[in-house]
């Protein structure tokens, strides 16, 4: 199979999420209810082998419909069917089962694969033979279990829901990962009129268009009380707190290792020198089995404590505060050139002094202050270490929840997590929110983007009684999206 068909048949599933299985078609009611799929905006059909003459069917599928209808088989369970289908003008393969020959043999002829597992090792299997898309069978209720392989899966792994749900179920098999679901009898059965199956296609793609097609998975059930500050570190591993716990966090793309903390820390940062955070009253340098190495304590007034922090191009470090009581006016910001460096104050007056980046110039210092429900831009002289006067970016005028954490993309854009808001933003650079992005969790705490584009979300599990944490169970994990 090659890049350009892969290219071609992720468009085609993410254009309406929806595979049509049409088990029992026959020739002559095909090309009827072929066009009614079509018309209803279908692009994936699939015919299973146990229909009526099923070579023959997607042989006139496929010439009649062409690129308007991506057709493929069903239930494909040997090489042989593989070898024979390759004549018909098939796309992809889907099989009830994970067989690494049948994957492999569909990958040989230009076909999409579509294994189906029940376990975690059926999905790793059918993930190392070359598989992309697994089918999730049967699918009834399984949201939950869905949402645990997720959070092991690697990113380019895709799952279909597939067998016994209706659309009501689409928005907790979404937040559980899945990004495609194939339907049969409740489309398609035999005798059913062709136009009762373009109806009833064209439900099933508004109920898809409802559901918030954000890409956001749960990479981490970390299940943190907050969980704050992820960092990408140089070996790929994802990096952050619990400062309740106290403890460190890593993700390593399969496991989460958490490891105990002497004191709080409420933020992280990468410099040249390693891992830092900010504790309490003072910077630290963080080994990586959680050894602490305090700087000198900062006078952050009383009552007060740090909170969020981040690092310029010379890798100067400069951290924000707030008072413990969420008193206004009592936050500052604060510089020093190392953790062990002297700490000046450099701006003060702020409420909860939160999320903070630099601008990809480095010339301003973004900053989120949460009790006020804005982003501050100061003019930032990283060499004298010093700020101008901030403006006021953005108040996020009917947004939902309060800004939080804050990063900047790989292409230079601003995308603020938004605690009790559930979803993280991406700001234009005159503050308006050009994107928004759900996240299966109502307290959204931090974001951080990869060098190769993906953003990581923390979220908390604090003040969610039991019927919001049965709603959004992955609170308190680790989300994964690629914006």
């Amino acid at each position: 199979m090659n890049t350009a068909h892969a290219t071609a048949f992720d468009a085609a599933i993410e254009h309406t999420q929806l595979v049509a299985i049409l088990r029992g078609l026959t020739g002559s009611e095909a090309l009827a209810v072929g066009q009614a799929l079509v018309d209803a905006g279908v692009r994936l059909a699939e015919v299973p082998l146990n229909s009526p003459d099923p070579l023959a069917t997607i042989s006139l599928l496929a010439a009649h419909f062409g690129d308007r209808l991506w057709v493929g088989a069903g239930t494909v369970l040997e090489v042989a069917q593989v070898e024979a289908l390759a004549a018909t003008g098939c796309r992809f393969c889907v099989s009830p089962n994970t067989n690494p020959e049948v994957i492999a043999a569909a990958r040989a002829h230009g076909m999409e694969p579509m294994p189906g597992f029940s376990t975690a090792t059926e999905a790793f299997a059918a993930l190392a033979a070359g598989a992309r898309y697994l089918k999730a069978f049967p699918a009834h209720d399984s949201a939950p279990r869905l949402a645990a392989l997720s959070a092991v899966l690697p990113a380019q792994a895709r799952l279909v829901a597939v067998g016994g749900f209706t659309t009501d179920a689409l928005p907790a098999l979404w937040q559980a990962g899945v990004r495609a679901v194939g339907i049969g009898t409740d489309l398609y059965r035999p005798g059913r009129a062709a136009d009762e199956v373009g109806r009833r296609a064209r439900h099933w793609l508004q109920a898809l268009r409802a559901v918030p097609a954000s890409g956001v998975r749960l990479a981490c059930d970390a299940g943190t009380l907050v969980g704050e500050s992820p960092v990408v570190l140089e070996d790929g591993r994802v990096a952050w707190v619990e400062p309740t716990a106290p403890a460190l966090l890593h993700w390593d793309g399969q496991a989460c290792v958490r490891t105990p903390l002497s004191e709080p820390v409420w933020s992280l940062a990468v410099t040249p020198q390693g891992l830092v955070g900010n504790g309490e009253t003072h910077f630290v340098r963080i080994a990586d089995d959680g050894g602490l190495q305090p700087g000198p304590t900062i006078d952050v007034g009383a009552g007060c404590r740090l909170n969020d922090m981040t690092v310029d191009a010379r890798g100067g470090l400069w951290a924000g505060s707030m008072h413990r009581g969420l008193l206004g006016g009592r936050g500052a910001l604060f510089h020093a050139t190392a953790v062990d460096a002297p700490v000046r104050r450099v701006a003060e007056g702020l409420g909860v002094a939160n999320g903070m980046v630099f601008s990809p110039a480095g010339d301003t210092l973004y900053v989120i202050d949460t009790l006020a429900r804005t982003l501050l831009a100061y003019p930032a002289d990283v060499a004298a270490g010093t700020l101008g006067e901030p403006r006021v970016v953005t108040d996020f005028l009917g947004e939902a929840g309060k800004p939080d954490g804050l990063a900047l993309s790989p292409q230079g854009s601003l995308w603020v997590a938004m605690w009790g808001g559930g979803c993280v933003l991406e700001l234009a650079a005159n503050g308006a929110v050009q994107r928004r992005l759900a996240v299966p969790a109502p307290h959204v705490g931090a974001v951080c983007f990869a060098p190769d584009g993906r953003l990581f979300i923390t979220t908390a599990r604090a003040r969610l009684g039991p019927d919001a944490l049965q709603r959004a169970p992955g609170s308190g994990g680790l989300f994964i999206a690629t914006p």
